[in-house]
């Protein structure tokens, strides 16, 4: 997992241009005042990229513990942040074992990291991690790419795009028996006259939603909730992100 987004991270905030990452990031802190956790308190990211959702936490005060597998995406992370003179704690670690020294208020894993965890096993480790993190009291909030979203959606398609800085060619083959999309980039990144190319593959699981939520309950969350990306509303048949809350009970 640590070398997928070793091309892919130079290009990643532009191909997700589109993405509201300060409308995502006050969608998670509704949730999160809701359960009377507020700006000053000590939140961990899980899989947190380049940043996107760190920066707008770290802005509206969460005192931010952000956490990646891939060194590339980090040091764009640690370089917007310098940028914007904030301060988060980052640290390169396999998101299954990631030890806190301090338990954190809760814990955040957005953008549907929890996907590239392929087998039960390492869900199970992640989760009992992530309890072991937080405070009683203390809340979870993670989402996935949907069940629906991976077989039907990803599935076997091709997209492709082609600009003057980078063209990227994206293949994807959904395996029935190992509920996998397999999704294979080639990229051509401009590097001053010529281009270089790069081939990447990432592997994503379709995680059935009664799966997680047994698997949240085996690590001893309570108080579980699934919402429609972006509501409180019950997730619909289609619902291509689904967001999970589950909470660690004093």
């Amino acid at each position: 997992m640590s070398e997928q987004y070793s091309a892919l991270a130079g290009i990643y905030d532009a191909l997700m241009y589109d993405v509201s990452y300060a409308g995502w990031a006050e969608y998670l802190m509704s949730i999160l005042n809701a359960r009377g956790i507020r700006e000053g308190a000590n939140l961990l990211e899980y899989a947190c990229g380049t940043g996107n959702i760190t920066l707008p936490l770290a802005e509206n005060g969460f005192r931010m513990t952000a956490v990646d597998i891939a060194e590339d995406m980090l040091f764009i992370a640690q370089e917007k942040t310098r940028k914007k003179a904030l301060k988060v704690s980052y640290a390169c670690a396999d998101m299954r074992g990631f030890l806190l020294n301090k338990k954190a208020d809760a814990v955040v894993c957005a953008c549907d990291g929890v996907n590239y965890l392929l087998e039960e096993d390492d869900m199970r480790d992640f989760f009992k991690g992530v309890y072991g993190n937080l405070k009683n009291g203390g809340a979870f909030l993670f989402d996935i790419s949907s069940a629906y979203k991976i077989k039907e959606v990803l599935g076997n398609e091709f997209y492709y795009d082609d600009g003057d800085e980078q063209t990227y060619f994206w293949q994807n083959s959904y395996d029935e028996g190992k509920k996998t999309v397999t999704m294979e980039l080639t990229m051509f990144l401009r590097q001053g006259e010529v281009y270089k190319r790069y081939d990447e593959m990432h592997k994503q699981r379709a995680w059935e939603q009664d799966e997680l939520e047994e698997l949240l309950y085996e690590a001893g969350f309570s108080q579980i909730n699934q919402y429609g990306f972006m509501t409180c509303d019950i997730p619909h048949r289609q619902e291509e992100r689904i967001q999970f809350v589950a909470g660690k009970v004093q």
